[in-house]
């Protein structure tokens, strides 16, 4: 089995050498070529570059102002438009706010009353004060008696008689 492989081997190297052999040549003869072909082909995009540069720059030249009159055009007109659209939006969809349950009027009147009643009740206290404290305060003008307890007994030595 080995020999047979040996053989094998051997002859299909010898193949190989021939088919060798014959494209040596041929590669040589290929490597000015493909150098050549390499040179031509830096040259030509060096070229291609030198002569595409300008109309690239041109075109770039002429896009970047219309890009910008475009930009202001739309900040100006659609711009606006879409935002008008999208806070009508937000109005539509907000939820209302709660009104308050109380009446207006009514709080202010309790508060006129509340200071009215603190007036009347000053105006109360310091009549009895200015009457000496004798259990009795009148008013002349209005003819409203206002009673208080009477004061305490000197001779209970100010404990309260039970009546």
């Amino acid at each position: 089995m080995n020999d047979l492989l040996r053989y094998r081997a051997a002859k299909a190297g010898g193949q190989v050498g021939s088919l060798a052999g014959r494209a040596m040549p041929i590669a040589q003869h290929a490597m000015p070529l493909a150098q050549t072909a390499g040179t031509t082909m830096r040259q030509s995009a060096g070229t291609a570059m030198s002569k595409t540069t300008p109309a690239v720059e041109a075109a770039r030249s002429w896009a970047a102002p219309q890009l910008e009159q475009s930009a202001h055009a739309i900040t100006d007109t659609i711009a606006p438009m879409i935002s008008s659209a999208l806070l009508n939006a937000a109005h539509k969809i907000e939820v209302p706010k709660a009104k308050p349950k109380y009446n207006r009027a009514l709080v202010a009147g309790a508060m006129v009353l509340t200071a009215a009643a603190g007036a009347a009740t000053a105006a109360a206290i310091r009549m009895w004060r200015n009457s000496g404290g004798n259990g009795t305060v009148t008013v002349t003008t209005e003819q409203v008696r206002v009673e208080t307890e009477p004061p305490p007994d000197p001779d209970m030595d100010g404990r309260s008689r039970i009546v």
